[in-house]
């Protein structure tokens, strides 16, 4: 069965279709997932979500321009990445949180973050710094620091991916 007959059953009949969809790409659109995110959870929500939202953006595709495989395997792209930001975002807010009231658990924590921090590359410390406590934009930090704008974010995106794992 070709990609046309796929939608057609689709249409027709929407309960085996999807299964039928579900078997045949669920395995490289769970793959495209994981390649972005190492929660299990994460990545079941955003397959499910690229099922479902393909289902619903069905008519959009259009088989002359390309492979449904790879379609999918775009969307779940996508929506990983766009999931690893919110977690990322989620994470820095969770450590700028309210601080603790006792001033050496304070000092312990903020101590913590800045040893974390330094093992990083000193660009990629300057391009947190930047972002996160001075509040520049990645195009303001490109600017200053007279880089390339993909490189900036790209840096701050696998620094960001760092410091956890620094912090544990």
């Amino acid at each position: 069965m070709d990609d046309r007959q796929l939608l057609e059953l689709l249409d027709a009949d929407p309960i085996a279709g999807m299964d039928l969809l579900w078997k045949r790409y669920g395995e490289p659109v769970r793959f495209a997932a994981a390649q972005k995110l190492d929660c299990d959870e994460d990545i079941h929500i955003c397959v499910q979500d690229t099922f479902s939202d393909f289902y619903l953006q069905r008519k959009q595709f259009d088989p002359e321009k390309g492979s449904l495989r790879a379609y999918l395997t775009a969307i779940s792209e996508r929506k990983a990445i766009r999931r690893w930001r919110q977690n990322q975002q989620q994470w820095l807010a969770a450590q700028s949180a309210d601080p603790p009231d006792d001033p050496i658990a304070v000092w312990e924590q903020q101590e913590h973050f800045r040893q974390a921090l330094a093992r990083l590359p000193e660009l990629d410390r300057e391009i947190l710094q930047l972002k996160y406590f001075e509040g520049h934009t990645i195009r303001e930090i490109a600017i200053r620091l007279n880089i390339d704008y993909e490189r900036v974010k790209k840096r701050a995106q696998r620094a960001l991916k760092k410091l956890p794992q620094f912090l544990e």
